[in-house]
């Protein structure tokens, strides 16, 4: 088999998750798999191989999910096939990690600038047959080539993948790809957890130190290649979770968590809706016929004391009214009819569609002014922001993209000027259901005029750069960096409950390491700086800071890339452009010091939050202003008792590192006398760090 493995250009950056406009992604089927095809027929595609062996080993902390799949797969034919894996884990996934083996032996890979990876993988397929190539192909989706599967092998694969896990209200959502064989164990560290459940698989769970332990045991008919699991968090309405992490001399990294409660459904403000649809040609078919029920069924469901207006825009602007009209005097009917007539033709000017849509508010304030906007293309940048930058009137604007053709840069910054949301929809079949969704959201807004402010440090680059109002069913999650060496933080959120202010806070008090929280902040800062490259263009300051975030952190960008290659198999050439890839990453991490406790497992002193005690509820009666106080307890994984009930069987430790090895094998060598006496210190420095 070839024996090189580039993964390149192996994330998209989707801009979803804390980033930006609290973006929202459609759910996608997930996918995990071989198929194969034989050489001496390419043209006939054989199917997928069959899958002998699957384990998938989760840590979730919080909502942020590490996964690590492994999977086996066995050529049971006569024949030498070749074969390409899929791996769709999610829309929101960073894959982090990955690994496959030759006979024993276990490759992994390292993350290096892409075009020194490519040098280094350029170089060694000129010399060597069917190199493999790992690349994204679709949105959220990743493959590589596997050749040769020899008759009779079994062949092993490896992937590491994180995530922040979505929740709705007070339910939070884990879904990852899994066959019917598979075999899960999580090991979810919150204590709020309750209700654990799975809609795919028998579970057994576990209370065990700081969490609960679910193990898989055999998945339900109908479960589709995806092991689900649901659970309840357990806390006081409008209550802000943190997380804080701190290397020894560094600054600070936090991530903050507001969810709207459950109850507030019946909280729906009269407001003034402005549909935007687009007709252009590209949404012929489907797409014109999902949008144009999406809208109906939305015109449908405002309350009577709600406006309505609707706007189809190709390169023209065709409004049904001036302005909103109250749904009397069959206002509701006629909308439903000019839907319904909409056709496709002509292109796409979004920033005439924004102006004419802001032009056509009611001037006077007091109610909701909400713009739904729907496209699945591109348009010009600087006139459609600049639309957004020029409406002064507080219009929140919700975008919806559909396809891999819409500009997602563009959809994102127009819904974070205005304080709105942006919906990314994989295709047209999930219109209807999804802007359905989002307009339940829209109809109930309930925490506004959002705000945060830091105290005991210096709060800097905070993400999303403008704060979104709360819906139901919402989630505000902002993170940020921090200066200073307080010992405690305050983290107050104010914004508007039912038209009077409200402040809630939490305090970060020492505690457990949390790594990932670093990482969470280096994803939002490269993809606002992607954003910015998208909408803006390239610049070689843009380029130089994306490429050292994601060296500094491991992980992949347009600018970065994985590789694995055996040190054997390098050429003169190879090994020289390797060794100035070491040193690109290395200046990288100097030059970003503070990533080296967060790509390490967090082994220097560190913050953590934990949820607050219960408090009375809240009461709004009769109170001007509303504050709720938080102090939040120490997060204790390691309370008297623990031992090691709550760690999992350990991931490889060159997987969880995060960092890779472009040589770095698994072999059967008994350690040698002299890496024995270098063991033990390192092992009495571990379980004196853990005494302590």
């Amino acid at each position: 088999m070839r024996r090189t493995l580039i993964w390149a250009a192996a994330l998209w950056p989707l801009l979803a998750g804390v980033v930006h406009a609290q973006n929202l992604t459609a759910a996608l089927r997930l996918r995990a798999e071989l198929t194969v095809r034989d050489p001496e027929r390419p043209a006939e595609r054989l199917g997928p191989l069959p899958l002998v062996e699957e384990r998938i080993r989760t840590t979730i902390e919080g909502q942020h999910a590490t996964s690590e799949l492994v999977q086996v797969f066995h050529n049971r034919s006569g024949a030498r096939l070749e074969g390409q894996y899929v791996l769709r884990p999610s829309l929101d996934a960073r894959v982090e990690g990955f690994a496959y083996y030759v006979g024993e032996e276990r490759i992994v890979g390292e993350v290096l600038e892409r075009q020194t990876a490519r040098r280094v993988y350029d170089a060694v397929t000129r010399v060597r047959r069917d190199p493999a190539i790992l690349e994204q192909t679709d949105e959220g989706e990743f493959t590589f080539r596997v050749f040769p599967i020899e008759p009779g092998e079994d062949k092993r694969v490896e992937t590491t993948f994180a995530e922040w896990l979505p929740r709705r209200g007070s339910q939070v959502t884990y879904r990852v790809p899994a066959g019917q064989a598979a075999v899960g164990e999580v090991l979810l560290r919150d204590l709020r957890a309750r209700n654990i459940r799975s809609t795919t698989h028998d579970i057994d769970v576990e209370r065990v130190a700081g969490g609960v332990r679910i193990r898989t045991r055999r998945a339900h008919e109908g479960a589709h290649g995806e092991l689900v699991l649901r659970w309840d968090v357990q806390d006081e309405a409008w209550q802000p979770t943190a997380f804080v992490h701190r290397d020894a001399g560094q600054d600070g990294y936090f991530l903050v968590t507001l969810a709207a409660p459950d109850g507030y459904e019946d909280r729906i403000s009269e407001k003034d809706v402005t549909l935007v649809l687009d007709r252009s040609g590209s949404m012929a078919g489907e797409a014109i016929a999902n949008a144009r029920q999406a809208a109906v069924d939305i015109i449908a469901r405002l309350g009577d004391g709600d406006r309505v207006n609707v706007i189809a825009f190709d390169d023209d602007v065709d409004p049904l009214y001036g302005r909103p009209r109250a749904l009397g005097d069959g206002v509701r009917e006629e909308a439903i009819r000019y839907v319904s007539e909409l056709r496709s033709g002509g292109g796409t000017d979004i920033a005439y569609a924004l102006t004419r849509a802001f032009s056509s508010q009611h001037d006077e304030g007091g109610r909701p002014r909400v713009v739904i906007f729907l496209t699945d293309g591109q348009s010009e940048v600087t006139p459609a922001l600049a639309a957004a930058q020029r409406e002064q009137r507080d219009v929140r604007v919700f975008t919806v993209g559909i396809g891999s053709g819409v500009n997602r840069a563009l959809l994102s910054r127009l819904a974070a000027e205005k304080r709105g949301t942006f919906t990314f929809i994989d295709r047209a079949s999930r219109i209807e259901s999804e802007v359905g969704h989002l307009y339940a959201q829209i109809a109930r807004p309930l925490l506004v005029d959002v705000s945060l402010e830091v105290e005991g440090g210096v709060a800097t680059r905070i993400y999303p750069r403008s704060l979104p109002d709360v819906f139901v069913d919402d989630e505000l999650v902002v993170v940020g960096r921090f200066r200073g060496d307080a010992r405690q933080l305050y983290f107050r959120l104010s914004g508007r409950l039912a038209d009077r202010p409200i402040t809630v806070n939490t305090t970060a008090t020492p505690g457990a390491p949390q790594p990932w929280v670093g990482r969470r902040w280096a994803i939002a800062r490269t993809d606002h700086l992607l954003e910015a490259i998208e909408l803006d263009g390239e610049t070689p300051e843009l380029r130089t800071e994306v490429t050292s975030l994601a060296l500094a952190y491991h992980f992949v960008t347009p600018y970065t890339a994985f590789l694995a290659i055996p040190e054997r198999e390098l050429t003169a050439e190879a090994a020289q452009a390797l060794a100035q890839g070491r040193a690109e990453r290395a200046s990288a991490e100097d030059r970003h010091a503070d990533a080296s406790g967060v790509t390490s497992g967090g082994e220097a002193t560190a913050v953590a939050v934990a949820p607050a005690p219960p408090v009375d509820a809240m009461d709004t009666g009769g109170a001007d202003q509303v504050w709720i106080a938080r102090e939040a307890e120490e997060a204790d994984w390691g309370a008297e008792g623990a031992g090691d009930s709550a760690e999992m069987a350990p991931m490889a430790p060159d997987m969880a590192s995060r960092a890779g090895c472009a040589s770095c094998t698994v072999g059967a060598e008994v350690p040698t006398p002299r890496a024995l006496w270098l063991t033990l210190p390192l092992l009495g420095l571990f379980f004196w760090r853990r005494r302590r």
